[in-house]
């Protein structure tokens, strides 16, 4: 047989659906479309916003003050103007915190939220934090694990007190088996590093009234935490005032800021921390001699010995 005996045999198949499953097709689309919008319009949004609220006021321990919000769709809300606040702290402005709602893991009766916090209103990428909060319940009770990132967020507005420049970027994972328990019993664990740069710390409490500030072009931290405890698994720093390495521990506490330190940091003075040790009175070793000093006390209220 020659080749056009061939092609002239050819027949072209086609599939078609037959008229009910074109019916059952349709009516499934629509179903689903149906339950989509009942969800979204019956979705208890006052009731999700305030349990994200108390849940930010509790784990930071701060007065959580929001000038205004809305919905965002599908499932999501938006807070605008954001104020965390405590006595004796300066307070963290946040432009934006946004929080979007996974619905199928709404409609199996879990959670999963995807959280977005900016201090700055603008569209660069930086400057925010932004991660993942599942839980096996949309009452928060059971298991939670959080996890997500710090993007280049500046220090200076988040820690005034003691920070007047440096930039800040991190990793966190973190679980707990439930949020509903008091922070005394709390069970879970999770890892945290973060790296900040350009970092100049201030107002270093030394006693009598002395403070000292300090100037590093780098300084990474990782913790890993279990329960209550965690452990620092790397703490180090280097530039102008000279670098450090550390070890130790916190110990959680509710609020967070009551948390405690049990830190041993070994210093090598640089030539720009000699310069400043001479005026504050402090034991001025040559460059590079080594020294041990322990940071104890409170995140709120560190205290550092020589």
């Amino acid at each position: 047989m020659d080749g056009t005996g061939m092609g002239g045999d050819r027949h072209i198949m086609t599939i078609k659906w037959p008229e009910a499953w074109r019916e059952i097709l349709a009516w499934t689309v629509g179903g689903i479309s149906i339950l989509a919008l009942c969800l979204i319009a019956t979705f208890p949004y006052s009731m999700l916003q305030a349990r994200v609220v108390a849940e930010l006021t509790r784990a930071t321990g701060m007065e959580v003050r929001v000038a205004d919000w809305s919905m965002g769709l599908p499932l999501g809300l938006e807070w605008r103007n954001v104020t965390l606040s405590q006595p004796n702290w300066t307070p963290i402005q946040l432009t934006m915190l946004q929080a979007k709602l996974g619905a199928m893991k709404a409609l199996g009766g879990t959670l999963g939220l995807d959280v977005v916090a900016k201090l700055s209103d603008t569209s660069s990428p930086t400057g925010l934090a932004k991660g993942t909060v599942t839980a096996s319940s949309l009452s928060f009770e059971g298991p939670v694990t959080i996890k997500g990132q710090v993007q280049q967020v500046d220090l200076s507005k988040v820690l005034r007190r003691y920070v007047t420049h440096g930039t800040l970027s991190g990793d966190f994972s973190h679980r707990v088996d439930s949020v509903q328990t008091t922070v005394t019993a709390m069970k879970g664990e999770g890892m945290w590093t973060a790296e900040a740069t350009d970092l100049v710390i201030d107002q270093i409490p030394l006693g009598n009234g002395r403070t000292l500030s300090l100037t590093f072009s780098k300084v990474s931290a990782g913790l890993a935490c279990r329960d209550l405890r965690c452990d620092v698994t790397q703490l180090k720093g280097d530039g102008i005032d000279g670098s450090f390495t550390g070890e130790g521990h916190i110990t959680i506490q509710q609020p967070m800021q009551q948390s405690q330190l049990n830190l041993t940091v070994t210093v090598v003075p640089g030539p720009g921390f000699a310069s400043k040790a001479g005026t504050l009175g402090l034991p001025s070793p040559p460059p590079g001699t080594p020294m041990t000093v322990k940071i104890v006390g409170t995140l709120a209220q560190a205290r550092i010995a020589l």
